[in-house]
């Protein structure tokens, strides 16, 4: 894994919504939060009470990737953050037939490779678990009748609001890359696309085709630490661009 990267942790009642939307391309985490939470969504169930707040530290373009799992009691969410960096050799060849057999599941979806942009990332998880060769912990429950409902935030440029309970920190001193609406309101960066290196993101303006009039992207370096300190008592606005990336809007502070 790239650099020292360090996790601390206490233990919480707590777990992080998650929303995704199923297509041919996989299954896309709105708001990675681990990945991502999502509108209408209530907070995942922990997993056997044993999910607990794990702070992870050199986040920023760490490599992860996610396992949905679904089983007769909901789908289960994996993540590799803070267990593995998802080698491609492996992540590539996944067996997902094994993994069906190891959980009695009925289907087994892949989402990423993504990686991360905040610097510190705050999230609940519960226990490690190996699928066919990739470590990752268990960060969320979903039920399977959401997924039916519909998703919020899958059109691009379009603002919902997501439920969950993260912390991101943003070093000052390094690039954030945002989504600024009509009004001024800025949306960062979560995770980017493996198509698009943490270096060519600073012209990724240029390959957006669906940008709404009166929307920008842009490159900013903040002068000190841009910190979200997010939990289910706030109104979170979140926003996704044309690449299956994803946003959260800065809260105004009083």
């Amino acid at each position: 894994m790239k650099g020292n990267r360090t996790e601390t942790g206490k233990h919480e009642a707590s777990s992080q919504a998650r929303h995704f939307r199923v297509s041919k391309m996989g299954v896309a985490a709105l708001i990675a939060v681990v990945a991502v939470a999502a509108g209408g969504i209530p907070p995942a169930v922990a997993q056997q009470g044993k999910a607990k707040s794990v702070t992870f530290t050199n986040t920023r373009d760490m490599r992860y990737c996610e396992i949905l799992v679904a089983t007769k009691d909901g789908i289960q969410v994996y993540n590799t953050t803070g267990v593995s960096e998802c080698p491609a050799q492996v992540w590539n060849t996944l067996d997902v037939e094994r993994i069906k057999t190891q959980f009695g599941a009925s289907t087994v979806q892949k989402n990423g490779p993504h990686f991360w942009l905040m610097d510190t990332n705050s999230v609940s998880v519960g226990e490690k678990a190996s699928l066919a060769g990739i470590e990752a912990r268990w960060v969320a429950r979903l039920d399977p009748a959401l997924l039916a409902k519909g998703t919020q935030g899958t059109k691009p440029y379009t603002v919902f609001t997501p439920k969950k309970t993260q912390k991101m920190v943003y070093s000052k001193g390094k690039p954030v890359f945002e989504l600024v609406d009509p009004e001024g309101n800025a949306y960062v960066m979560q995770a980017h696309e493996e198509k698009f290196p943490l270096e060519s993101l600073a012209m990724l303006g240029e390959q957006m085709k669906q940008l709404p009039a009166g929307w920008k992207y842009r490159t900013r370096i903040p002068t000190e630490d841009v910190v979200m300190d997010l939990g289910p008592g706030q109104t979170i606005y979140a926003v996704g661009d044309e690449f299956h990336q994803y946003y959260t809007r800065i809260p105004k502070t009083k």
